[in-house]
């Protein structure tokens, strides 16, 4: 895999970008925010790291088989812009906005938030699918809710909106703390697991649901 670093130079579409810093790191990929002076896009550079909690076959493949499906699905996503594949980079719309992740840690989420996020989530179970509902995979601009990640994962009860990423989006001082130390205990009660603390916030989370038939959940 090609070394990439704030101040590389990558080129894509016959324009040369400079990386200007890493966005974040998942399960499969890092994301850089590259740039050229005019125009911003993310390069999803995958990565060969195993999970201990999730199974891949090929990450590349199946990125862009999940945007086929999210685009037909209709979920607001970043465009993809292009892809290569002998170095496994995907370029992508640069989303500009906040993370869901630090709406929740500044207490800003909204009710519309919620609702878009809602409907996410029917039009992915419609389809057969679950999202990643982890916050850090949300941007909101211009007060629209995007799902910026490429994946999506076959249905189940265990692990969707409901019995699981609703956990993360309401624990709002575990998030803060995730935010600033990068420390998954803090949102987690196992790590290894990727299983959210639910005892606590499982009254937050059933207010939520009584709001069943606005949030069409």
């Amino acid at each position: 895999m090609e070394s990439l670093s704030p101040g590389a130079t990558v080129s894509f579409s016959n324009t040369r970008f400079r990386v200007k810093k890493l966005l974040g790191k998942g399960k499969s990929a890092f994301s850089w925010l590259c740039e050229n002076g005019i125009e911003k896009v993310v390069l999803k550079q995958i990565h060969n790291e195993p999970s201990s909690f999730y199974a891949f076959t090929d990450k590349f493949k199946t990125e862009l088989a999940a945007y086929a499906f999210l685009f037909k699905m209709q979920i607001p996503i970043p465009e993809m812009l292009g892809y290569d594949e002998g170095k496994k980079w995907i370029f992508k719309e640069y989303i500009h906005g906040r993370n869901a992740s630090q709406l929740i840690a500044a207490g800003k989420i909204t009710d519309n938030h919620f609702q878009q996020l809602v409907f996410m989530s029917n039009r992915a179970k419609d389809f057969g699918f679950n999202l990643d509902y982890f916050p850090t995979n949300f941007v909101v601009c211009c007060k629209r809710l995007y799902y910026v990640d490429y994946e999506i994962n076959s249905y189940s009860e265990e692990w969707n909106l409901q019995n699981w990423g609703l956990y993360y989006w309401v624990n709002q001082q575990g998030m803060k703390k995730f935010i600033e130390t990068g420390d998954a205990s803090a949102v987690n009660e196992n790590v290894e697991k990727g299983i959210p603390f639910k005892a606590e916030y499982k009254q937050k989370v059933n207010a939520l649901l009584k709001n069943a038939a606005q949030f069409e959940l």
